[in-house]
């Protein structure tokens, strides 16, 4: 399949190492770019944005409007109504319309839904700390993936409190509880990184931490093996597979209207 890629930064990069094993990169381009080459060309199929949050939804419409598909970088875009206005236009022009959370696509998410389903949750528990970055704000770039998390699992985030504390930037730790014993921890001012959910359930309990899956055996961790693909080449193939079977991607438009009414809402 022949693509474009708009957005050549630091996550543009990523992108473009997994595109070029499963797809034919035609373009690769920057916000700045005239783009009308690229939506111009027939022979594109489908657009990969990965620029600035504020461009999104210009760039996605202009695709969208010229009858690519879109794989569209969280969380899509500055508002919920606009990105509820994308997705319509993807409907209305019967396009594939994904949004780029990466974290429902990682091995260990997908085992441990496995490992869940059926079973009652009685605690989950988001900790993630890391550094920087800080030009964005955390709630919208940081705690919407563990909320992409929670919906790919089928737990609902219903938030009941948030505190943030600011160290280098507006949103640097933030602590936010929701309804269910369920709580996210969000630090990117520490010199440690580190990326873990617990999950206790009425019959198991599990820990993922960082590339890791665990089961709490008594007083000790059993390993649960994983397969080695990366989430980011799961999330492009997902998106490409979904438009050569015409069906809709895992993160589509709609997933990602979920997550972003619990961002709103928070």
């Amino acid at each position: 399949m022949k693509i474009a890629l708009i957005g050549t930064g630091r996550w543009g990069k990523v992108l473009l190492h997994e595109l070029a094993k499963q797809a034919e990169v035609k373009y690769q381009c920057d916000s700045e770019s005239d783009l009308n080459q690229v939506f111009n060309d027939k022979e594109v199929e489908a657009v990969f944005i990965a620029t600035p949050t504020s461009t999104h939804f210009d760039i996605a419409s202009r695709a969208l409007e010229a009858g690519k598909h879109v794989f569209l970088e969280k969380p899509g875009t500055e508002s919920a109504s606009n990105l509820e206005k994308l997705v319509n236009k993807a409907k209305e022009k019967n396009l594939k319309f994904a949004i780029g959370y990466e974290f429902p696509h990682h091995k260990a998410a997908k085992k441990l839904k496995e490992l869940i389903q059926g079973k009652q949750v009685r605690s989950v528990r988001f900790d993630w700390q890391k550094w920087g970055t800080f030009k964005d704000s955390a709630i919208p770039h940081l705690l919407s993936h563990e909320i992409s998390i929670a919906h790919s699992l089928g737990i609902n985030m219903e938030p009941v409190s948030h505190k943030v504390t600011k160290v280098v930037s507006d949103t640097d730790i933030l602590e936010t509880e929701f309804q269910n014993n369920i709580k996210s921890v969000i630090n990117r001012v520490s010199p440690v990184k580190q990326k873990t959910l617990t999950i206790l359930t009425d019959d198991g309990s599990y820990i993922w931490s960082n590339n890791e899956l665990f089961e709490i055996d008594g007083d000790t961790l059993k390993t649960i093996d994983l397969s080695e693909a990366t989430p980011v080449a799961e999330e492009i193939k997902d998106f490409l597979d979904a438009i050569q079977e015409n069906r809709e991607p895992f993160c589509n438009g709609n997933f990602a209207l979920g997550v972003y009414g619990v961002i709103e809402r928070i």
